[in-house]
């Protein structure tokens, strides 16, 4: 079990960090480049692109962030319509449709880095390896696949009206 906390802090941390790195990245870049087009007429040329990739970085593993969080969002009308135990059931057969969806996009990214690094593929203006930049679609969902198997677990552990109550005082999920 504290082999389990740690790695979830040393993940979190790693998340929170590298989240950050790259939204400073893309801000900084396209500040750069706003001022050199505008003031100077010229280009780095490849920051537009740099930008791109960082921000869907940042978005994917943000994701990963917002399930670790609960700050996703779902639509509760229904469940809350059956009885106390229908619904811890329906909270964990959704948790474990998340899981499954998650697991289903990594493999499938996994195997398509695989791929892109057999064709040698690079991308238009930075010229780096594709499977780079789209490798965060596999290792973002791995993340969340992490995080939702995290969070059924502690739905099975956590007794039915606890859980109901946690769920109704998180709003969005």
């Amino acid at each position: 079990m504290k082999t389990l906390n740690f790695l979830n802090k040393i993940i979190s941390r790693a998340e929170e960090l590298l989240c950050g790195l790259a939204l400073s990245l893309a801000t900084t870049f396209a500040f750069i480049e706003v001022i050199l087009r505008r003031g100077f007429g010229s280009s780095l040329g490849f920051t537009q692109e740099a930008v791109n990739y960082l921000l869907i970085f940042v978005g994917l593993i943000g994701a990963s962030i917002g399930v670790r969080e609960k700050v996703h969002l779902g639509v509760d009308l229904l469940v809350k319509q059956f009885s106390p135990n229908l619904q811890k059931g329906m909270i964990l057969f959704m948790y474990s449709l998340n899981i499954l969806f998650c697991l289903v996009v990594a493999i499938l990214g996994y195997q398509h880095i695989g791929i892109l690094a057999q064709f040698g593929n690079v991308s238009p203006e930075m010229e780096i390896p594709m499977y780079i930049p789209k490798g965060i679609v596999a290792i973002a969902f791995t993340l969340m696949t992490f995080r939702y198997l995290q969070e059924l677990i502690k739905a099975i552990k956590t007794p039915t009206e606890q859980l109901l109550a946690e769920q109704q005082e998180g709003g969005a999920h």
